[in-house]
């Protein structure tokens, strides 16, 4: 499909959008549910994984990776349409989503806090959040879906500039006291709106580089929305303070990984260690020690995946002084030795 047909072919009812528009409808009276259970294609609706409500074993109790990505694939960001009319269930789910209005507007609940999003709105939602989403008329909302366990890979360099979003991202990755969610207000941005189209269009026909092309894309409007919207952003309170610790040391850490110490850090923010090793440990559930091995691995991985620099050269610059050290922690953590993984062109 091309891009300009897809402009149009965007606002068409798919299978999926037809069978929930009359199941919306039968859900009006409660005759007419009943009979349209009774008349139910089981087959259908768990090969095509539609979710009723009422056949409580269509409702998974949370969405994991595998319901939407291909586990046997590269595949770390996809784009797709919510299908109207389908139930507004409250869920959470193991990735993080970004929930765009291309057109018109949705019923948002997040946590008890109802929201109205209207064309051009972005809400982020992190993993283990619950959340419903409703869009019961013509309006057309995209979903973008990204793997928390590879988005510190695919925007490494993106997480070491200081902004809100970062902030964001990095507090739900590895505080235990990240934000409910996040709201950008583009309304009618062109440049915006073409690239959520544009990442719909790669998820759709899936051409050579795919995988590689909506990852770039996505980088493009994080920069936007930091660039033009970040005065404007819509979030639940933090306490500040708080806020800013967690955010200043996992900051702190992810630029200077390769050389930093426990002791440099504390100097730094002007803690002593020990203060420094407690605060570490109550904002994000792990050491210091656990955090800077999470945060050189995944460096690791995107160097081992994107360029061609030697076992050794990579353990140096990640911070390694053999070796032999860094193969022996990086098999352990992800069950391959770094030659295994960059055979294998997987991402974990």
């Amino acid at each position: 499909m091309d891009y300009e047909t897809l402009k149009s072919e965007i606002y068409k009812l798919n299978e999926e959008e037809s069978f929930y528009r009359k199941y919306y409808y039968a859900r009006q009276q409660e005759y007419s549910l009943e009979k349209f259970l009774s008349q139910l294609d089981m087959n259908m609706v768990y090969e095509k994984h539609l979710l009723v409500p009422e056949i409580a074993d269509t409702i998974p109790p949370r969405f994991e990776d595998s319901f939407f990505f291909n586990m046997n694939n590269h595949s770390s960001i996809i784009t797709m349409r919510h299908n109207r009319y389908s139930p507004a269930i409250v869920h959470e789910h193991t990735f993080f989503e970004l929930i765009y209005v291309y057109d018109g507007k949705c019923a948002q609940t997040i946590s008890n806090n109802n929201l109205a999003l209207q064309a051009g709105d972005i809400c982020i939602v992190p993993p283990g959040i619950k959340h419903s989403i409703g869009v019961f008329d013509d309006s057309i909302v995209l979903n973008c879906l990204i793997r928390k366990s590879t988005l510190h890979n695919i925007f490494f360099n993106f997480l070491s500039n200081p902004n809100i979003l970062t902030a964001f991202f990095l507090n739900n990755i590895y505080s235990e006291n990240g934000n409910d969610y996040i709201i950008f207000h583009t309304g009618s941005d062109f440049e915006i709106q073409r690239g959520f189209l544009y990442m719909y269009w790669e998820s759709v026909n899936q051409d050579l580089y795919w995988e590689q092309m909506i990852p770039n894309t996505l980088m493009l409007i994080f920069g936007l929305l930091i660039r033009n919207y970040e005065k404007s952003i819509e979030v639940p309170t933090f306490t500040q303070k708080a806020d800013v610790q967690r955010f200043a040391l996992l900051q702190y850490i992810q630029s200077n990984f390769a050389a930093v110490t426990l002791e440099q850090i504390a100097a730094k923010f002007h803690y002593t260690p020990e203060y420094t090793s407690r605060l570490i440990k109550s904002t994000t559930g792990k050491t210091f020690t656990q955090i800077l091995q999470q945060v050189r691995l995944e460096k690791a991985q995107v160097l081992l995946q994107d360029t061609n620099l030697s076992i050794a050269n990579i353990a140096n610059q990640i911070g390694y002084e053999t070796p032999e050290h860094f193969i022996r922690i990086f098999k352990k953590q992800m069950h391959l030795t770094p030659t295994e993984y960059r055979r294998k062109g997987i991402i974990i």
